[in-house]
């Protein structure tokens, strides 16, 4: 059987939507049943990362598993993470496919890839077989870097990033979910570019035809906006984190695996923007 965690969150529900589309049966483990998607050959239980007793009666013998990562600061994500994968060595699960992030390390700059570089190596060691998909910022939220003016008042200075486009995420993932060869693999899913901060600038322009532009600013100015947000602790550390890791390099990773695993080459930035120019996603950075 298949198990899907995190179907009611974008991915793993996009996930759990390629499974039904191909016919899979599959068990969704949630933490409310009742926001779990309704989906042909979906069974739907109950679990929790953090309760090893859920998630004894959700993971059973030979099952292959989506592991989704937790929205967490580090302090929490890695025990729960850890919680997890010690339940499905435990059950003897047939594989786990988790969704991390490009460069992934404890040597990373950005904070979150830290954890999911913990996460990776407590899998490596844990016994199972597992692949790790890992993704880049997403570029269902692109344009939400820009501000309702159409300006990106960031710190990244010129530094280049891909990002990785969910629905082909979750294309990939059911693939190793459903096919052989994958165990101990990473596959990094992203578009098939990298670009500055002035270059999705210009990029946003021709695909919503208004005018957007890239505005650096401080980091003074940037922390005094996010605050006002309401935004702090590891919220905070995380955003700094991503534009140090912007301007070093860290998130300039492009790579043929989509391709490679699909057979059909990946959307363009500027053609997922096209796709989301009808409305602008909320700011999620």
């Amino acid at each position: 059987m298949i198990v899907v965690t995190g179907s009611t969150g974008h991915v793993g529900r996009l996930v759990a939507e390629e499974l039904a589309a191909l016919g899979e049966p599959m068990r969704l483990l949630v933490r409310d049943p009742a926001r779990a998607p309704q989906l042909p050959g979906a069974e739907v239980v109950h679990g929790d990362y953090g309760d090893r007793g859920s998630l004894r009666g959700a993971l059973q013998e030979g099952d292959r598993v989506f592991m989704v990562s937790l929205h967490e600061g580090p302090e929490r994500r890695v025990p729960l993470h850890q919680s997890f994968v010690d339940a499905a060595s435990e059950a003897g699960v047939a594989q786990v496919v988790y969704l991390s992030f490009v460069n992934a390390g404890p040597e990373a700059i950005f904070l979150h890839a830290r954890s999911h570089g913990a996460t990776e190596e407590m899998l490596r060691y844990s016994g199972l077989h597992w692949t790790s998909i890992r993704n880049g910022m997403y570029a269902d939220d692109v344009l939400g870097w820009f501000d309702d003016d159409d300006v990106a008042r960031e710190t990244g200075g010129d530094g280049r990033m891909s990002f990785s486009y969910r629905p082909e995420l979750a294309k990939v993932i059911a693939l190793v979910l459903t096919s052989r060869g994958h165990e101990g693999k990473i596959y990094d899913i992203t578009t098939p570019e990298s670009v500055t901060l002035s270059e999705l600038a210009e990029i946003a322009t021709v695909a919503t035809g208004r005018p957007h532009r890239y505005d650096p600013v401080g980091e003074d100015v940037w922390e005094a906006r996010w605050r006002a947000i309401g935004r702090t602790g590891w919220e905070l550390e995380g955003g700094y984190t991503t534009y140090a890791a912007l301007r070093a390099g860290e998130l300039d990773v492009v790579t043929d695996d989509y391709r490679r695993l699909t057979g059909s080459d990946p959307l363009t930035i500027g053609e997922i923007m096209v796709r989301l120019s009808l409305g602008s996603p909320p700011r999620t950075l």
